[in-house]
């Protein structure tokens, strides 16, 4: 399971705090902490609503924090594909990941030829398009082929795109829980080489014990084929569930890693 740390967000008060007074030890922390977790790569997000000049140079201050930790792997996270364009350079040394490219006409036409010009970069695509987010899993499957026909065309190979078949908070309908987890099935039936991925508080959203929701549906998600997910690290239920989800999907031989797991656990 690949892990996306989320910490590191504009939207968040502490974040929009520390890129207006330019905290670099209170991000520096955030980073370490994500890091020291378990974290992949790490996600950041700029996007505090103060324009595109401003994100596009508080993006380019987040870069170069992370850049000091070699080996991690860097998300740019923005809707904006001029700030994207501006700090996909400036990532150094480590892994970078573009969040993210969807089936809509306006975000294809900017994307798609910014990201021939790294054919090495991963990059998370949402299953919607111009009409929106579907509520059918043929839908999402025909919007997966299209993107991932768009992508191979300018070099970038299946294992490097990151579906994301975006889930929906079962707080507003009961069925967004599983419609996520068919449609994950049906990606990975169809399309076995790419990755998959996710935003896992969503599905919590409007809940109480957010974590709770979060932690099992992440364990059932591991085993409908879930190999990513865009979450926080720190929350010691989030590798918990990692663990099961492999041992409850036949990925943990043995059970070598749950033992050991539970063994640090009660030491």
């Amino acid at each position: 399971m690949i892990l996306i740390g989320e910490l590191i967000n504009g939207t968040r008060k502490s974040i929009s705090k520390a890129l207006q007074e330019k905290n670099v030890d209170y991000i520096k922390k955030l980073v370490s902490l994500q890091v020291e977790n378990g974290a992949d790569y790490i996600d950041i997000n700029a996007g505090t609503g103060k324009g595109p000049q401003q994100e596009k140079e508080d993006l380019e201050w987040l870069v170069d924090i992370t850049n000091e930790f070699v080996g991690t792997g860097v998300c740019i996270d923005s809707s904006d594909t001029e700030v994207i364009r501006y700090c996909l350079p400036l990532v150094k040394n480590n892994a970078v990941m573009l969040n993210s490219l969807s089936g809509e006409t306006e975000k294809v036409a900017q994307i798609i030829p910014l990201l021939q010009e790294y054919p090495n970069s991963k990059v998370i695509c949402l299953t919607m398009d111009d009409s929106g987010i579907p509520s059918n899993i043929d839908k999402k499957i025909e919007i997966t082929q299209k993107l991932l026909g768009l992508l191979e065309k300018i070099g970038i190979k299946q294992e490097n795109v990151f579906i994301d078949a975006l889930v929906q908070p079962i707080s507003t309908d009961w069925k967004n829980g599983i419609l996520f987890l068919d449609s994950l099935k049906a990606i990975k039936e169809r399309f076995p080489s790419v990755m998959t991925t996710c935003g896992l508080s969503n599905i919590s959203f409007g809940l109480p014990s957010r974590t709770l929701v979060n932690k099992y549906f992440l364990a059932v998600g591991t085993v409908f084929g879930l190999d990513s997910v865009i979450a926080d690290p720190c929350d010691a239920g989030i590798k918990e569930a990692i663990c099961l989800g492999n041992v409850l999907s036949g990925k943990d031989e043995f059970c070598m890693n749950f033992i050991r797991m539970i063994r640090e656990k009660n030491s």
